[in-house]
This record gives C-alpha cells, structure tokens and sequence, in this order.
C-alpha cells in the first residue's frame, strides 16, 4: 500500500510483519483468557485441580512466549515506520518555502524530526503496545464473560461507555493545554539550539549569564504548562478510573449476593473477576504510563504539523531554451506587516540581456540581497514581476529553475561532511570535475594541504575553515554545476583581493556566455561587469553600461569616490594559495567520570513536593489497587470464605470495594504532580549542557547538532532513574504480601518473579549495552548531519540540491534505525522474561494450593499479586540492562557540560520560577600597552594557524591584519580574545596573561567574529545580554540609528520570528554588542566586509572618534589607510608591518 507522506495513521504500520504480530497477539490474548476460566475452576473446586494446574501452564506460559515474540516483531515494525515518518518530515521539512523555514530555529526542527518521532515510536513501543493488549483482552474477556455470565454482556460496555462518556469534557481540555505545552517545548529547543550555536559570541560577550536567564524563563513557562496539562490529564485519568473500579465493586457486591444466593458459582465469579481485573490492570498499567503518554500525544501532534505545513509549489514550466535574459518588472515588495515597519522595494524596474553580467551597487541596507532573492524564488515575487529566459519565474518549474540559476552568497554554509560532498552537496559528480574545478581556481596546493585532501572532514568535528575559505567552497560547488544564470551575492567579500581576483578569473569562464548578477559592496569587483545597477533604499536610482557609469556624474561615481577604488593593474601577482599543515600536541581536557548511582540518588532527592509525593501516591496505588496486596488479601479471604460457607462476607466486600476505590484516588493525586519532577528533571540536565557550552573555559568543540541532539536525549537518563522509584515501588508491594500473607514461601516465589528478570537481564546485559551504545551514537551522528543541513538549508535549496541531501540524511538515518532495531529487539526479548516468570508464578501458586502447600485464600493472595508484577519485573530487568545505556549518556553529556554534577543549580537559580541572576559587572585593567612576544595559534586539534608573532600595540591605535585566505589572520584574532590556545606569551601592561579565557574578556577584550551570531531577542538585549551597558553610542557608532527606526526600534525581535538582517546589519549589530562592553581592546575579524565603502568609512572614523584600541582584519584599502600599522601575514607568519603607505608598493595587491 502506497503511503501518503502528509498523512498520519495506522497505514504506516500495515504490513505483512504487522499482521503477523497481530496474530502472535491475539493468540496470547486467547490464551491468558483461557487461563481465567481455568483459574476460577481451580478457585471453585470445580475439576481436577492436577490436571488443571497442567493446563493453566500450558495456557499462560504459552500466552507470555506468543506475546514476547508478537512484541520483538512489533518492535521492528515500529522502528521501519519510525524511519520512514522521520523521511516525510524530512522531506516537508526542507520543502517548505524558505521564509517559513527561515522563521524556524534549527533546534525547533531538529526537535520535530528526530525527537518528536522518537518520543512517539516510544508511546507505540510501551503504551501502544499496552492498549492494543489491553483492547485485545478486553473484547475476549468480554466474550468469556458473558458466556458465563448473561450480565456481562451489558455490564462491560455500560462500563466502557460510561468511563468514555467522563473522559470527554476533560480530554479536550488536554489536547487544547497539550498544544501549549509543545509550543513551550518547541521554544526550548530552539532556544537551547541558537545559544549552543552562538557560544563563541556569547562567551566573548560575557553572554552566558542572559542565555541562561532565556532558558530560566522558558523552563518556567514550559513547566507550568507541563502543570495545566497534567492536572487536566489526572482528571480524566480519575473518572476513567473511577468508572473502571466500579466494574470491579458492583462484580464484588453482586458476586457475593448471587454466591451466597447459590444464583451463581463461586468458579464463574472468581473466572469474571478475573477477566474483568485483567481488563482493569491493563488499564492501570496505561495509566501509570501517562506522562509517556502526554508527551508522545504532544509529539504526534507537532509532527502531524509539520506534516501540514505550507510546502513549495509543485510543477510547472520548463525554464525556456532560449538565451537567458533576466528582468525585474515594476517589482515591489515589503517585509513585514502593512500597517508595521518593514523593509520594502520599490517599483525596480530593470533588465540584464543575456550573457552579460550586470553589478548591484548600493550602501548596506538597499535591498541588493533582497532583490537577487526573487530569480531562484528564495522569495516569491508577485506575478509577472521577475522573468529569466523571458518567462515568469512563478510559472516555471521550482527546482528546474534553482538548477538553472546559481548562487553565492557572502555567507557561506558548510555541511558536517568531507570537503568533496561539500562541493557535490551529495549529487552524482565525478571526483575528476570537483579536482577541475579547485584546478580551475588554483587551489590545487590548497586542497593537497588539507589532511585528507578532498576526503577530509569539515566542521567542529574536522577542519575549521576561515570563512574565505569557506567562500572558496562555495565556488568550487558552483563551477561543478551547469548553470545558466550566475548570481554572485558579495561571493568574495571574505576573501583578499588578489585570491578574489583570481576566483573572479576562473568564474569568467563560468559566467562566458551565461547571465550575471553581481552583489558587491568592494567595488573593484565590478570592473568586468557591464552593467550597473545602483540601488538606494529599495529603488533603483541608476542603471547603465559601467563604462558610461564611471565617468557620469551620479550615485556610482560617488560610491567609486568613497571607496577610493583604483585599477590593481602593475602590482606584483601573488603565488596560488596554499595551506601548509604545522602540528603540535592536540589540547587535552581531562575526562569527566560521572557516578550513574549519585546522579540517579541526586535526582529522586530534587523537588520532593512532586518526585517523593508522587511515589507515595503510587505507593498507596500499588497495594491498594487491584492487582495490590491488600485487596488481593481481602479478596482472598472472601473467596474462601464464600467456598467454606462459614462467616460473613459482607465487612470483607465492602473493604473490598473501598480499597478499589481509593487505587485510582492515589495513582490520579500522583499524576497529577509526578510529571512536574519528570520536566524539571530534564531541565536541571539540560542547563547543565548549556551551561557549560557557553562558560568561559571552552570544552571540547562539539557541533551544536550533536549537542542539541545528546541534550534532548536526555530522557534515557530520567527514565532510568523513574525505574528506581518503580524498584522502590516493587520493594513495597512484595514486603505487603508477605507480611499479610506470613508465608515464606509466599516471599520466596514473590521475590523469583521479581528477581531473576535481574538476573537474566545482567546475562544480556552485554548485548544491550553494546546496542544502546550504537544506537545512541548511530542517533549523535545524525543529529549532527540533520543540523548541519537545517543550518545550511538556504544553500542546499538554492543549489537545487534538496533531494540529493535528503537521500544523504535518509541514508544515515538507515543506519541509525538498524541499530535501534537491534536494540530494541535485545531490550524486548529481556522485557519479555519477566511476562514469563509472572505466568510461571501464577501457575507456582495454584499448584502450591493443589498440593496443599497453602489454602486459597493464600493462593489467591499470592496469584493476584504475582499478576500485577508484571511491570515491575521489567524495571527491575531495565534497572539492569538501561544501566550501561543511562551511563554511556551521562558520560557525554557530562563531557559536555564540563562537570560529573549534572544536576544541582547554580545558587539564585531556579528553573520553577523562572529566575537566574543578572550578571556580574565585568572587572577592568586599563590598556596602556599589548605585547605579543613569540605567538603560536594552536586549535584544538593541533593545527598551528600562526605562530611566532611579535608585536606591540598601544592604546588607542589600530592595527589591521592584511593576507591572504588562510594566511592566520583570523587564528591570530581568535587567540586575542582567549577562543584558541597559544604558545608564547601575551602581555597587558608587561604584566603575562595568565588566564587568556577570563582575562581576554570584557573589560579588558570584545571580539567581533567574522561571521557573528546574533540571538532572537531584541536589538537592545543583543547588545546589553542583560548587562548594565549603554546601547545607544554603541548603536551610534556601528551606524545601525537608521536601521533601528525603519525597523520600530530596538525593541524589536530579530532572529527567529523577528526583523531579518542583512550580513551587513549582523555585522554591525555584533559590533555594536562588542562596543557596548566599553572594553580597553576590540578585536574585530573583516568587521567591514558587508559593508559598503561609505558606510565602512563612517564606522571608522566612528571608531577613530572614540579613541578605540583596535586589532582587526581588512582588505580594504580605505581601512587599511587609516590603521596606524598594518600587519602582513602569509602562510601563519608575520612577513612585513608598518603604515599602509610604506606597504602599498610590496603589498597593494592585498587591498581593493
């Protein structure tokens, strides 16, 4: 059967394997309600009690070996739909229009597709397979009773309906504070996410202190409404338990009456009691599975919107084989809402004929991005407003015309892949082309340099590549591709003139014969464009041939003015760009060794009012309830005195129906406040990774997608220490039956069911250890690939690459369902022994009373006991075989929190209430004078990325760094500001850091990185974090005045769900944030690249104004002219220093 991929049902299950587990089921489920009848013959007297005891073993240990076997196919069943739903979501994921997705945090969908599917192909695991048992039993039962019974044919549906019918008003308030709840949970993710991602900025900010007062807040939000759907839940869990205890009283009341009137057997009441207690314990054993339920109704619900969300239209045209001309007709378009502030363009009008390639101009902010956004329908346009090839591209089809129009923008996204699938994006290319193409952009020697060449892995988890060599990468990406317009969106503004122009050489033969659209703010970019187009405020206000435009007074002229841009015609021409590879010790962090024991103690002692109230309620439960010692013992007693005639039944059958009574009183109290510790728990470990991902003493460089993706794993851990209180809970019930029962053999066989599930489960223990293990890293790595992907997904769509990446992802995504199959089929045929050993203790029981061993009321006693610890034989088997998987997870996530306490607060924290402290104001050394004396940059793997570096800088002056891509620049910077180790010594004032990760902070350094981060706050909360820090001159300063008041000022959201920002506004608004510190140094990486010439000159002397001690990067000639030393680097070493001036002649072709 065809399945359709927005739609969520039971035909994603369907299968010949389902079938097959539907009859191991029902066969199981016959059998068991066999065993019911044979059971109240024994209680009855009414055959051979040898012979009947033979075949109540053959029929329940049959019944426990048909359902372990229906539940490992199940399993696999299970996890093959779980992939094949994680692909639909992939694929509706990444085909929904990129505004949308631009709108949702990486964590938030990162949170839909791996973890909501997961949370819900747990809900089918556990309580899936629990109600379809339970539904299965409850139609047999129905049936058997009511052949032994007339009354039990209206009885059981008059019960059902009436437990339906209370249910209903409260479940509909659940599904509506459900819904709440996981937007709460979406939130969280997200936020978790962006911060993880950010750490750099936030470190160097002195950040941490507000990521952690967002997390504070949102864990509060998130746990009151956790509340509210709990308290709605433990109603309807009450009326619904209510309603079934009532089967049990009136088959109580009644059975004794119709006993004692001899209008009934005792065998035919003891056979429906025990049908209809099996009918209610699957229902108890649901409902102790509520919050699972809860949160696997949540992740359905999320997922099913995901599944409905907006997609991409489908079909269309073909893009005309025709010469590809391109033309903006009357187009206009605004941001934002009509009525609200918004960027907007206005009535652009222009064409570029094919073949020619045509230069957007304009200072940051005029909308050049924006307008190269409408060709490959990143942004929709309004009909008839955009045509390539002369034809509409809202009639064309949508990934042919993304693979015919090719893109580069300034920032460039890498994939957590080798370098060669960073170029291909995983489609079908020839090795030979990806060589040609990095030949082509003579990068040969480059490539050779890096460790593995074209198989070496970039990212966190490989290679850090500066981000012009990031931008290298993406131009190999575009000259493997057959493309028949060219959009270059500031593609070279990370790179240094010279490599720039020899990029721009080799995308000659590319843009021969084909369409260009050039984005530059470096005007020297334009001198091979034909055309010109200027805009200035979303309009266009000159359009010509460049030749005609140089010379003609106007906006272009002006723009050449300021930039001061000059031909590099007669400056010398550097070698082809090279990475040599020098290597020291890679930096070791010593291993944290958390204790599984302390941190599973250390969470059941947190939050009491909930964890500990809430064990007692199901404490009170568990004896009481129908499957509980207590009534067990009183049912015992009524039994057998109801056989020997003798007494009155009656005291005993309403302690009885009391008891039953007061079980879903207790489980509904507990319900209602033991999910509340389940979050918190989760939170308190949670905070614990962010905090030490965003703490001052970097950690080992983790990707945010492995982070995020070990962090909301963290329910293995929760969960495993949720079986403690249920071992607790088992402890109980057994030391209740024996002690009412007096017997040691009643303990004997009490403690066999419940201990050798242990027993078995540490033989397997190996086994499932080593299947968690690889699923849990099989589930790390595609965490890390999802995310990367997600963060990449503006590259990927608009390189027609979507479903290349896809099949990428499903392809790992394969890999990490084999092995969660794997183990869950080890952990369900473990969990099936304690099914086993129950039937066998059932049978233990009877044949005891057979014997003459004990008399019924003992046999009773012990067999409806031994019927209700089927759950907790497998925690106690759990409590084994999840050790080693709870401990392999706390071992990563204490490597990533920095510390083996994952569960204890920093003092004035609470996540209850929402609170965490304002930060500290940060101390401060004045600046009188920086020695760098011998300087090695060494990254965490080992790469040296410069080294012996001497130089001096006193107060107030700037010092631009100058070189090539790859050259150390950035490395140089980033060991400034305390992000990579050193070699050699840094001195403030003569006086050596000691500390560079807490000294190189405000105060004293702030550091804008090349490619900042920015948080969905507002504007002002991105620069203060919180601190008590004046934004307004910093604003001022990074000219941003403008931007605020066309945006409604600076307490508006940007980020996620907020304005959108050009590279140049996030450039600037991190300045800004770095500015606001009023530290004694900035350290600014290519700070002006996004910028255009006016306004980066406005930003310097902005800075110049200020009297700011500045160490920065450039490749602009107009900042290089007004640092008062220049610093030249090549190949991780210093080559020449001194102003600009005397430089020019030896070093100009480093400047445009």
């Amino acid at each position: 059967m065809r399945r359709d991929p927005a739609r969520l049902g039971w035909r994603r299950l369907a299968g010949r394997r389902s079938t097959a587990a539907l009859a191991l089921l029902v066969l199981a489920a016959a059998a068991e309600v066999l065993g019911a009848v044979v059971g109240g013959r024994l209680a009855g007297g009414a055959g051979a009690a040898g012979s009947d005891v033979a075949l109540l073993a053959v029929l329940l240990l049959g019944s426990a070996l048909l359902d372990g076997a229906g539940s490992t196919v199940v399993s696999g069943v299970i996890g093959r739909a779980e992939q094949r739903l994680r692909a639909d979501l992939l694929a509706r994921a990444l085909h929904q229009p990129l505004p949308v997705l631009q709108e949702q945090a990486v964590g938030e969908l990162l949170d839909r597709v791996d973890d909501d599917v997961n949370q819900a192909g747990h809900l089918l695991r556990t309580t899936g397979t629990n109600l379809a048992r339970a539904a299965l039993r409850a139609v047999l039962a129905w049936v058997v009773a009511g052949l032994t019974w007339p009354w039990a044919w209206l009885l059981f549906p008059a019960v059902a309906a009436v437990a339906l019918l209370v249910a209903r008003p409260s479940a509909r308030t659940v599904a509506g504070r459900k819904l709440a709840e996981e937007v709460a949970w979406s939130e969280h993710a997200a936020q978790f996410e962006e911060a993880v991602a950010g750490r750099d900025d936030v470190r160097t900010a002195l950040g941490q202190p507000h990521v952690l007062r967002q997390y504070a807040r949102r864990a509060s939000t998130l746990l009151a409404r956790v509340s509210a759907t709990s308290s709605a839940s433990s109603t309807t869990q009450l009326r619904t338990g209510l309603a079934a205890q009532c089967l049990m009283a009136v088959l109580a009341l009644a059975g004794v009456a119709l006993v004692t009137a001899d209008r009934m057997t005792l065998a035919a009441l003891v056979t429906i009691w025990l049908l209809a207690s099996s009918f209610v314990g699957q229902l108890g054993q649901v409902a102790q599975h509520l919050p699972e339920i809860q949160a696997g109704i949540g992740a359905l619900t999320r997922v099913r919107a995901l599944l409905d969300s907006p997609q991409e239209p489908d079909g269309g045209r073909p893009v005309p084989d025709v010469p590809a001309d391109v033309e903006f007709r009357h187009l206009s378009f605004a941001f934002g809402d009509d009525d609200g502030p918004g960027f907007a363009l206005d009535d652009v009008t222009f064409r570029v004929p094919a073949g020619l390639t045509c230069a957007l101009v304009g200072r940051t902010g005029s909308g050049k991005s924006t307008l190269t956004s409408f060709l490959p329908r990143a942004l929709e346009p309004p009909e008839g407003t955009v045509l390539v090839a002369g034809q509409d591209v809202r009639a064309t089809d949508l990934e042919a015309l993304r693979r015919a129009v090719g893109v580069v923008t300034q920032r460039t996204e890498l994939l957590a892949a080798s370098l060669l699938d960073n170029v291909t994006l995983f489609a079908d290319v020839a090795r030979a082309d990806v060589e040609a193409a990095f030949a082509a952009l003579d990068l040969e020697e480059w490539v050779s340099g890096l460790p593995d060449g074209l198989d070496t892995v970039l990212g966190p988890s490989g290679v850090l590549l500066s981000a012009g060599e990031q931008q290298l990468v993406a131009f190999a990406r575009l000259l493997v591709r057959d493309v028949r317009v060219v959009v270059l969106d500031e593609a070279t503004a990370r790179m240094d003139p010279e490599t720039e122009r020899r990029v721009v050489h080799a995308s000659e033969r590319l843009l021969a014969g084909r369409t260009g659209l050039v984005v530059a703010h470096r005007l020297a970019t334009t001198e091979r464009c034909d055309l010109v187009t200027v805009l200035d405020a979303g309009r266009v206000v000159q359009h010509g041939r460049r030749d005609e435009l140089v010379t003609a007074p106007g906006p272009f002229a002006e723009l050449l003015a300021a930039a001061g841009t000059r031909s590099p015609e007669g400056e010398r021409v550097s070698a082809p760009l090279t990475r040599t590879e020098r290597r020291r010790e890679p930096r070791t962090l010593p291993t944290v060794r958390p204790s599984l024991a302390r941190t599973v103690w250390a969470l059941l002692r947190i939050y009491p009012q909930w964890g500990f109230l809430g064990g007692i309620g199901f404490g009170l439960a568990t004896v009481l309830g129908v499957y509980g010692a207590v009534s067990g013992f009183v049912w015992g007693r009524l039994v057998a005195d109801l056989r020997s005639g003798s007494g009155t039944p009656w005291p005993l059958a309403l302690v009885l129906v009391a008891c039953l009574v007061a079980g879903p009183v207790f489980v509904s109290g507990a319900f209602r406040i033991y999910p509340r510790w389940w979050v918190a728990a989760a939170l308190r470990v949670r905070f614990a990774v962010l905090r030490g991902q965003t703490m001052q003493h970097r950690l080992e460089q983790t990707s945010a997608g492995e982070v995020t993706a070990r962090a909301l794993d963290s329910d293995r851990l929760i969960w495993y220490a949720d079986r403690w209180l249920d071992v607790c809970l088992a402890a109980i019930a057994v030391a209740a039956a024996a002690a009412l029962s007096g017997s040691p053999l009643a303990l004997l066989v009490l403690l066999g069911v419940l201990l050798l599930p242990a027993l078995v489960s540490a033989l397997g223990a190996p086994l499932a250890g080593r299947a968690a293990r690889e699923a849990g890293d099989a589930r790390a790595r595609l965490g890390q690939e999802l995310a990367s992907a997600l963060e990449a997904v503006r590259t990927v769509k608009l390189s027609g690459a979507t479903a290349t990446v896809q099949a990428q992802l499903e392809r790992v995504d394969a890999q990490r369902v084999r092995a969660h199959v794997r183990e869950y089929r080890v952990r369900t045929l473990l969990m099936s022994v304690p099914g086993v050993l129950v039937q066998a203790g059932v049978v233990t029981a009877w044949g005891v009373y057979a014997a003459g061993g004990w008399g019924l009321a003992d046999a009773v006693l012990v067999a409806t006991t031994v019927s209700g610890m089927g759950w907790f034989g497998i925690v106690m088997g759990a409590a084994v075989t999840e050790a080693p998987v709870a401990r392999r997870w706390l071992q990563a996530a204490a490597q990533l929190a920095g510390t083996a306490d994952l569960v204890s607060l920093p003092p004035q924290v609470d996540l209850v209430a929402g609170r965490s402290p304002l930060p500290d104001a940060a101390p401060r050394v004045p600046l009188r004078t920086l020695r760098l004396e011998g300087l090695t940059a060494v990254h965490e793997d080992g790469t040296v990325g410069v080294e012996g570096v001497d130089l001096t800088v006193d107060r107030g002056s700037v010092v631009l760094l100058a070189g090539r891509v790859g050259s150390g620049k950035s490395s140089l910077l980033r060991s400034l500001a305390g992000l990579v180790d050193h070699e050699g010594r840094i001195l403030w004032n003569d006086e050596e850091v000691r500390s560079p990760q807490e000294f190189l902070r405000p105060g004293q350094v702030a550091y804008v990185s090349q490619v900042p981060r920015v948080l969905s706050v507002s504007f002002r909360d991105n620069v203060t974090l919180d601190h008590d820090r004046a934004p307004d001159p910093a604003f001022e300063t990074a000219r941003l005045h403008s931007d605020l008041a066309a945006a409604g000022g600076d307490g508006v959201l940007v980020g996620q769900r907020g304005v959108r920002l050009s590279g140049g506004q996030v450039q600037r608004l991190a300045l800004a944030r770095a500015l606001a510190t009023e530290a004694e140094l900035l350290v600014a990486d290519d700070v002006s690249s996004a910028l255009d010439a006016r306004t980066e000159l406005e930003l310097w002397e902005g800075l110049r104004h200020r009297g700011t001690t500045v160490i920065g990067t450039s490749s602009k000639r107009s900042a290089l002219a007004r640092a008062d030393l220049v610093v030249v680097l090549e190949d991780g070493r210093v080559v020449a220093a001194g102003p600009w001036r005397e430089l020019l002649p030896d070093w100009g072709h480093l400047a445009g």
